[in-house]
């Protein structure tokens, strides 16, 4: 999903650049399309694929704000009709959770947190404690424990795996135009990833809130 959202906003960046709105549309539709094919139909994967979808005709269909709770309910039977199978699949269940809580519960605890922590700090806590609140019954049934310093990880740890698509796609093209820069950035690459590794180990041996 946060893949598919990268290629998303970089096809809206440059379609806006063109100046024609139906062209825009039409090249983010082609990328997510392009993107999805190449990538892959795992069921998280094609939740972000059909809300994406939804909403860009949506919006194509004159609608200034697209009710997104009303989307993901949509996308939800939807995928449940394409994919019938993916209704056990894990990635799944926590897709939905996790969305669904951010988009019911996010406003509500950015309000009590924005009190307590500055602008980006509290809107990444109430939406990490939205999903976590919405996924925790999915956690204990599963894996039988919840942790919840989760919700502090996910706050330090996903400004980090953003960096480390955007740097990772853009060194791509860079290392294609100046092959010189492959091993640096390959160097770079590794170091953040060293770096992510090694918060999602210290974040892991936090203790869990267990049902037994």
């Amino acid at each position: 999903g946060m893949h598919l959202s990268m290629f998303s906003s970089i096809a809206v960046y440059f379609g806006n650049k063109i100046g024609n709105k139906k062209l825009t549309y039409i090249f983010r539709i082609t990328v997510i399309i392009i993107f999805v094919w190449f990538a892959g139909f795992s069921s998280s994967l094609l939740r972000a694929f059909i809300c994406s979808f939804l909403a860009i005709l949506a919006i194509i269909s004159g609608t200034e704000e697209p009710d997104k709770l009303m989307i993901l309910c949509f996308a939800f039977l939807l995928q449940c009709i394409i994919s019938p199978a993916d209704i056990w699949n894990l990635g799944f269940i926590l897709s939905y959770g996790a969305l669904a809580g951010i988009l019911l519960m996010n406003k509500s605890f950015f309000k009590i947190l924005s009190k307590l922590f500055p602008g980006y700090l509290s809107a990444s806590l109430a939406s990490s404690t939205s999903a976590q609140l919405f996924t925790i019954p999915v956690s204990f049934n599963n894996f039988g424990f919840f942790t919840p310093v989760g919700i502090i990880a996910t706050t330090v740890i996903s400004p980090l795996i953003t960096l480390f698509i955007y740097s990772g796609l853009i060194l791509i093209i860079l290392s294609l135009i100046f092959p010189i820069l492959m091993t640096s950035s390959g160097i770079f690459m590794n170091l953040q990833y060293t770096v992510i590794k090694f918060l999602v180990t210290f974040f892991s041996q936090f203790p869990k809130w267990s049902i037994n």
